[in-house]
C-alpha cells in the first residue's frame, strides 16, 4: 500500500524506489537484501556478496536527480539486472544443498504472486477485450514485455498477438521462466530437496500439484469467451496464498520462539568477517 499526496514523477521515485522508509521500495529491499545477506554469508557466495554489497554501496547516495542524469529507463534496467545477476550468481556459485534450495523456494513463490498481480493489474486494461471488444494489441504487447516475454512469445507463436495465446502462454506454459506453471514446477524441484517427508511437508507438496492441476485445466480460449478471467484469476490468487500459508507452516512455524521465551544473544554471536 502507498499513499503519494502529489503522485507525480519525483514523488514516486522517492516512496517506491528510494524510501529507506517504505517496506517495499527497491532501497528498503536492496538494504534488507544485503543483511540477510551478511546474516548468512557462509551460506551464499563470495560473488554474491560482493554483487549485494556493490549495489547496497551504490543505492545508499542515489537520489531522484541522479536518477534523471543515468536516465530513467537505463536506472531501472540496472536494478532489474542486479536481481537476475544475483540468482544466477547464486545458481552458478552456490553449493546445491538447503540454503540453494530455500533460496529458490522464495524466488519462485514470490514469483508467481508476482505473476498474479501483473495479471491483476493487466486485467483491468484489458478488460474491454476480454468482454468482446476489439483487442487492444499493445496492451497485451504490454503484458507480456513486463514479464520479460514478448520476445519468447513471438518465438514461441508467430509475431501475432492474440489475448487466448497471451493468457496461455503467461498462465500454462512450462517452458516459459517466468510462467505460472513453469514456477510451480521449480517450487516442485525446490522441495523435492528440503522436504523431510513430514505431514505439513506432504500437504505443501499435494496443494503445489493440486494448483498446477488446476492452472493447467483453465481454458484461455473459453476465458476470453465468456468474458470469466477475473473469476479464473481470483481462484489461482487464493491458492497461491494457500501454498504460501502452507510453507510457513511446513518449515518456519516450528523455528519461532514463544513469546514468552527471552532470546539470549551471546555477545558477536551469528557475526562473520565481510572481508
Amino acid at each position: 500500500d502507498c499513499e503519494i499526496p502529489a503522485p507525480d514523477e519525483r514523488a514516486l521515485y522517492g516512496v517506491l524506489v528510494l524510501s529507506p522508509e517504505h517496506p517495499y521500495s527497491v532501497l528498503r529491499c536492496i538494504s534488507e537484501a544485503r543483511d540477510e545477506g551478511r546474516s548468512m554469508r557462509e551460506q551464499i557466495s563470495e560473488e554474491m556478496w560482493i554483487h549485494l554489497n556493490r549495489t547496497h554501496l551504490e543505492f545508499q547516495s542515489m537520489t531522484y536527480e541522479k536518477v534523471i542524469v543515468i536516465g530513467r529507463s537505463e536506472f531501472n534496467r540496472r536494478v532489474e539486472v542486479f536481481a537476475d545477476a544475483l540468482h544466477g550468481l547464486a545458481d552458478d556459485t552456490m553449493i546445491r544443498d538447503e540454503s540453494w534450495a530455500f533460496l529458490r523456494l522464495g524466488k519462485f513463490t514470490e514469483r508467481v504472486r508476482m505473476v498474479c498481480r501483473i495479471l491483476e493489474i493487466k486485467r483491468k486494461s484489458v478488460s474491454a477485450d476480454l468482454d468482446g471488444g476489439p483487442v487492444d494489441v499493445h496492451q497485451w504487447q504490454a503484458l507480456l514485455r513486463s514479464l520479460s516475454g514478448y520476445e519468447p512469445y513471438r518465438r514461441a507463436y508467430d509475431a501475432r498477438v492474440l489475448p487466448s495465446r497471451v493468457l496461455e502462454f503467461v498462465i500454462q506454459r512450462s517452458d516459459f521462466p517466468r510462467s505460472l506453471v513453469c514456477s510451480l514446477l521449480d517450487i516442485q524441484k525446490a522441495l523435492a530437496i528440503v522436504s523431510e517427508g513430514g505431514e505439513r511437508q506432504a500437504d505443501l507438496e499435494i496443494r503445489v500439484m493440486q494448483m498446477m492441476d488446476e492452472i493447467r485445466s483453465i481454458d484461455t480460449s473459453l476465458i476470453v469467451q465468456v468474458g470469466s478471467f477475473e473469476t479464473e484469476l481470483r481462484r489461482v490468487e487464493k491458492s497461491c496464498a494457500a501454498i504460501e500459508e502452507a510453507i510457513e507452516l511446513a518449515y518456519f512455524t516450528s523455528l519461532r520462539p514463544s513469546s514468552s521465551v527471552p532470546i539470549v544473544v551471546s555477545p558477536g554471536a551469528g557475526l562473520v568477517s565481510q572481508q
